[in-house]
């Protein structure tokens, strides 16, 4: 249900569009909903100025652009100048250039006695806010030189920084970045969620996101598709898997993990202790010799194999309902040897670490599998060094139709990608950037696929659950936060 008109929300919807559908949609929408496009502006002004008095702004400074975001910014900078706020507005290009609506909204502040400056005239003073009305969801490329210097004046002001829709510099389809982008303190989005602002460097850029649906949320939604989600705790929650009360060990699955090559014992265990906090009823481990002592050492659910040929590991897979492959794995001899037998499992497997390294030297497909990459693993299995870090959505659906897997692209905002469905994350934070939070999360995953969860529903639930524990766990302090500080958590957030 849409908003009422004006208002905007901190309560975030659980689907995302590509920008460009948004702006197609939009005018059909509006008329739809018994309303115009000049009338979209007024209320997206409205929605503006409220979060700017709800700040109890004095003195702001509105950079406008040449489209309609630029008349959001006048219908902004028009209710300031009512409500003797000062307001000063920088055009960074000529307002002859605009068009439409966006050309009445700039004659509607003028004929308020308002006015606009040059970069020149507003740089020597000191504002409390800073606005972007620049670009918005038409951006693509890079920032034009005037539009990088206006922002670099004021990048180290302590004034609270709004972007208008979106941060000019952000692509809202694909989240690719430009430099000198517009870094937002909060920003204002309008009608629905652009699904390039949730991941990648683009959520850093965007600060605090809200949402105005300008009142026609409900007919934008009838008239366009999506197959991007982003999922909120409360759905995500109900997928946790619901044990009975006769539950024994064998009903809620087995787990074997492969990995730990000689000397690195530390990221296998990791992983496995994971999957027991998750709640698998049956966890093995199979680990080169020399580590199975240390892996077995203060964990001793665990059921761990020293496996030096893969005839010892194959009479392990047979007993197995998932496997994990690839944490502390190596890519040597041995473990190649570990890795094509569990190539050969028909099993959900879960591959992560020097396993997708090892599967990047052969490109094969690999079905019923979860692929777990950072970008630099991503680029690997692409075979393509090319890629900037921005097209992360396109990076991630190449690399499901590729190896026929479902595809865990991490970092902020990761992505889950199977065949067609998208699904963005929104839990996490800063103190995952620590060895070994890549571990927890294959373990966390296996775990949940044992115990029933699609291979979609696993990867999305698991990585939300990650993210979530790593923020309970930074509360005590973002630095030096460890992956096995999560432990404890998981086990809450499963219940």
């Amino acid at each position: 249900m849409s908003i009422l008109q004006g208002q905007y929300t901190h309560n975030l919807p659980q689907i995302a569009y590509c920008a460009q559908e948004v702006k197609l949609h939009e005018e059909q929408a509006a008329l739809n909903s018994g309303t115009t496009l000049s009338e979209l502006m007024q209320r997206a002004g409205h929605a503006l100025f409220e979060l700017v008095r709800n700040r109890a702004v004095k003195n702001i400074l509105i950079f406008t652009g040449k489209g309609n975001n630029a008349g959001d910014g006048f219908m902004l900078a028009k209710r300031c100048l009512h409500a003797q706020i000062h307001v000063t507005v920088c055009a960074l290009f000529e307002p002859s250039l605009l068009k439409g609506d966006a050309a009445e909204a700039y004659q509607l502040f003028c004929r308020s006695g308002g006015r606009v400056v040059s970069l020149r005239s507003c740089i020597d003073h000191s504002y409390d806010a800073i606005v972007d009305a620049v670009f918005g969801t038409g951006f693509r490329g890079a920032l034009p030189e005037p539009v990088k210097e206006a922002f670099n004046y004021f990048k180290s002001s302590k004034a609270w920084k709004l972007a208008v829709d979106i941060p000019s510099g952000v692509n809202g389809t694909t989240a690719e970045v430009s430099p000198d982008s517009f870094q937002a303190d909060t920003t204002l989005t309008f009608i629905a969620l652009k699904q390039g602002m949730l991941t990648g460097n683009a959520p850093n850029l965007c600060g605090e996101l809200l949402l105005a649906d300008l009142g026609i949320a409900d007919a934008f939604a009838e008239l366009s598709h999506t197959n991007c989600c982003y999922p909120g705790g409360k759905y995500l929650r109900s997928l946790r898997p619901v044990r009975a009360a006769d539950s024994y060990k064998n009903q809620c699955g087995h787990v074997l993990l492969v990995g730990g090559g000689k000397g690195m014992a530390g990221a296998i265990r990791l992983a496995a202790e994971a999957c027991l906090r998750t709640g698998a009823g049956l966890v093995s481990v199979a680990t080169h010799p020399e580590n199975q002592s240390a892996v077995l050492h203060g964990r001793y659910e665990l059921m761990v194999h020293g496996v030096a040929v893969a005839a010892e590991l194959e009479a392990l897979l047979n007993k197995a309902d998932v496997v994990v492959i690839g944490p502390g794995l190596g890519q040597d001899a041995w473990a190649k040897k570990m890795y094509a037998a569990v190539k050969k499992y028909q099993g959900l497997v879960v591959c992560d670490a020097d396993g997708l390294n090892l599967l990047a030297q052969s490109h094969l497909p690999w079905h019923r599998a979860i692929l777990t990459p950072h970008f630099g693993e991503a680029k690997r299995l692409l075979g393509n060094s090319t890629f900037n870090t921005s097209k992360r959505f396109e990076m991630a659906e190449q690399l499901s139709a590729e190896y026929a897997a479902c595809i865990v692209l991490k970092g902020p905002g990761s992505l889950i990608v199977d065949g067609k469905r998208i699904n963005i994350n929104r839990s996490g934070c800063s103190a995952m950037a620590s060895a070994g939070m890549g571990d927890v999360l294959s373990g966390i995953i296996a775990g949940l696929l044992a115990q029933g969860l699609s291979r979609f529903e696993a990867a999305t639930l698991g990585v939300y659950i990650h993210g979530l524990a790593a923020e309970q766990a930074a509360r005590d302090g973002q630095l030096g936060t460890l992956a096995s500080d999560l432990f404890v958590h998981i086990r809450g957030i499963m219940g």
